[in-house]
Parts: structure tokens; C-alpha cells; sequence
């Protein structure tokens, strides 16, 4: 079953309960050198977390009373710097616009997501320019249309730099149409008691006929890890969501693995599609929390104190509400660009980690693009020839 149907279905289940060459290492700023100069071994670190599925501006920061998003404006924000006008000026699509953010180029122009990305990611400059291990580089995604992200077909780049790439659980469709089933019928009934049972049904039932994914993992100790989070998720007593999973799966790989590249990126907004003002709501708050676990954990772990940049993002937004639109529901067609309006194209960007201005907002507009060169120059390397530059020095 393709990810759309999988996320309708969990979530009522849930709700009744070209060669790029890389320039050389270039002299890192300053105010987040110190820590790494004291003899104490501390080592910079880069996390991406997107919010994914496509998050209008307007439920999140363009919010006056923020109540989507009370993590991450109330702990977060102050400790970071905001630009409130982060742009999507290319096709309104999830893996287009997580694989702009990952290389500093509109990737994907044909629409082919089953090809890596063309320029190098910010794994792979990473990987080749320290000669690190790919445990030391993970991409979490919410869906196999991502699965590519964590790679490119650049010279000299490629698999043996690439990230590992994680996904969640997916159930055939057969279970997903028995899920929809039981949800129906127990709607039909008007019981919540109904309902409340055909949902802890629904989550047993997505447990036992799940299957995990293993192709995007580079090596054995990778593939032993995830299989590991998948065994404790299947005999657990936990959510179903996949955004958990890989917000779970993240912070247990930061305390086993370190590593010093990482993206999280999650999805379940998206069930916006389905046209319920309150789910997708919901799901932005969700996500909000998620994000706060993962900066938490960062707090928490000695590898990641004081020494790591957050870049927090969603991938794009969703249509304005206007008279004979889709509003909410959908984010233009993505063949055409047709009705990528402003609620498509506008998003924003939250900079938090050491030498960021506390509580700084940028309205100048900047593309999502940037993102890449502004992770790789806080991890002191220049991003590929002819990226979208860093944004660094507007916040330090």
C-alpha cells in the first residue's frame, strides 16, 4: 500500500485512541571553536529536522498565539534565531524540497524519485571530507519516496559516502483495508467504547503484518540497530505512529552511534490531504513534541551538549484559503507549479546551537536551499560549487 493510504488509516486508528567538487576545509567561526580547542575532544554536530508533509506558515510561526507549536516557541526559539521567511521556489513537492535542503539545489526536476538526488549531499561532503564511517551519517525518513536522499550520482560521491537511510513500518494492503474495515463499522456503530476497541485492534493488527525496510542501510551494525528498534516496536505497547518511530529510532541512534550528521525527517502532517482541519493540526503539535525530544536528548547526551546546530524546517507549505481553492488540503500540482501560491511557498527556518543569536528573527527572505551551506559551514567545510550560500553569518 502506497504511504497516503498507510497514514489515513493510522491516523484514525490513532485518533479513536551533475560532478559537484567540494572546495577544502575553510576557517570555522570563532564562537563555537572554543569547546572543540579545549582538550576536551568535543566535536561539532549537524541536525536537520523537517517537518514534513507540508506546513503552512500561518499554523505555525504566522500564528499569533503559537498554539501548534508550544515546544518549540517556548523553548527553542528563544535560545535560537528564526527566519520567518524561508522560500520554495521550485515544484511543491516532499522529495523535491527534503532534497533541495539536503544539497543546496533544486533536485529532481523530472520527478524521478527513484534516482539519487544529482549533487552531492550534506552527508556525503561530510563523509568524504572527515573520512568518517557511515554510522556517523543517518537520514530518518517518513517514506520510501525520501529513501534517496541520503545519496547522489555526483563524481566522486555516491554510495560509498552515503548516508544510512531509515524508514519506518509499513503493512500490506490487505491489512490496511481490514483497519478500514473495523474502523467503518465501529463508526457506524456511534460507540466510542466501539471505536476505543477497534483501534487497539487496528494497532495490533498494523504490528503483526508490518515489515521493515533495510535497503537504504550500509552496513551490518546498521541494519542489526534498526532491526533492534523494529523488534522493541512490534513487542511493544506503544503508538503506531511512524513519526514516533523515528524520533525514537534518532535519539536511541545519537546514544549508540554519535553521529554527526543527522536528519529526521517527519511526515504525518500530511494527512492533511484528507481534509480534517484537526488532524492536521494535531500532527503539527505532534510534531512539535517530537522535535523537542530529539533537542532534549541533545541537551542530555555529552556528544551532543553545547556543541550542536539544529536546523529545523518544514519542506514547504500548503494552498492559502481562497474561493474555489483546495486551502489546506493540498500544496498545488506539482506537474504544472499550478496554484503554488504563497501558502505553498513561504515557510520558515529555527537556527538553534552554539555562537546562534538568542532570540533573533530574519524576515529577509532566503531559500530553503540555503539550508545545506549553513549545516557544512557550521561543521567548518564549504558547501559544492554553485549551492545556494550559507546563511550563517546573518545569525552568529
Amino acid at each position: 500500500m502506497n504511504r497516503r493510504e498507510f497514514l489515513q488509516i493510522s491516523i484514525s486508528a490513532a485518533a479513536a485512541l551533475a560532478a559537484e567538487k567540494v572546495k577544502g576545509a575553510i576557517a570555522p567561526y570563532k564562537p563555537y571553536l572554543e569547546a572543540e580547542n579545549n582538550g576536551s575532544g568535543n566535536k561539532r554536530k549537524l541536525i536537520i529536522i523537517l517537518f514534513g508533509g507540508g506546513t503552512r506558515y500561518s499554523e505555525t510561526f504566522g500564528d499569533k498565539d503559537k498554539r501548534y507549536i508550544p515546544y518549540m516557541w517556548k523553548e527553542i526559539v528563544p535560545k535560537g534565531a528564526l527566519f520567518t521567511n524561508m522560500r520554495v521556489e521550485h515544484k511543491v513537492v516532499h522529495p523535491n524540497s527534503a532534497g533541495a535542503i539536503m544539497t543546496g539545489f533544486w533536485e529532481w526536476d523530472d520527478l524521478d524519485w527513484t534516482v539519487p538526488v544529482r549533487h552531492p549531499t550534506i552527508f556525503e561532503i561530510y563523509r568524504k571530507s572527515a573520512q568518517a564511517p557511515d554510522t556517523k551519517t543517518w537520514a530518518f525518513v517518513y517514506a520510501s519516496i525520501l529513501a534517496q536522499t541520503g545519496q547522489s550520482i555526483a563524481q566522486d560521491y555516491g554510495s560509498r559516502f552515503a548516508a544510512n537511510v531509515a524508514l519506518p513500518p509499513t503493512i500490506p494492503r490487505s491489512a490496511a483495508e481490514q483497519m478500514n474495515l473495523l474502523m467503518t463499522e465501529a463508526s457506524a456503530t456511534g460507540s466510542i467504547d466501539a471505536q476505543i476497541s477497534a483501534g487497539k485492534k487496528c494497532e495490533e493488527l498494523a504490528k503483526s503484518s508490518s515489515r521493515i525496510s533495510l535497503e537504504g542501510l550500509r552496513c551490518l551494525q546498521a541494519r542489526s540497530f534498526i532491526e533492534e528498534q523494529y523488534e522493541q516496536w512490534k513487542g511493544g505497547n506503544g503508538t503506531t505512529s511512524h513519526d514516533a518511530f523515528l524520533a525514537e529510532g534518532a535519539i536511541n541512534c545519537m546514544k549508540k552511534f554519535s553521529p554527526d550528521v543527522m536528519s529526521i525527517d517527519f511526515g504525518e502532517i500530511d494527512c492533511a490531504h484528507y481534509g480534517n482541519w484537526s488532524r492536521y493540526v494535531e500532527a503539527i503539535t505532534r510534531t512539535d513534541e517530537l522535535t523537542g525530544k530529539i533537542w532534549r536528548a541533545a541537551y542530555e547526551l555529552q556528544d551532543y551538549k553545547d556543541k550542536t546546530l539544529f536546523l529545523i524546517l518544514p519542506d514547504h507549505g500548503r494552498e492559502l484559503e481562497r474561493p474555489g481553492g483546495s486551502g489546506f488540503i493540498h500544496h498545488s500540482n506539482f506537474y504544472t507549479n499550478e496554484d503554488a501560491d504563497e501558502g505553498c511557498r513561504r515557510v520558515w527556518m529555527l537556527a538553534a546551537g552554539p555562537g546562534i543569536k538568542a532570540g533573533l528573527q530574519i524576515e529577509k527572505p532566503a531559500p530553503i536551499t540555503a539550508a545545506a551551506a549553513t549545516g557544512l559551514e557550521f561543521l567548518g567545510l564549504n558547501h559544492s560549487s554553485k549551492a545556494e550560500k550559507s546563511v550563517l553569518s546573518l545569525i552568529i
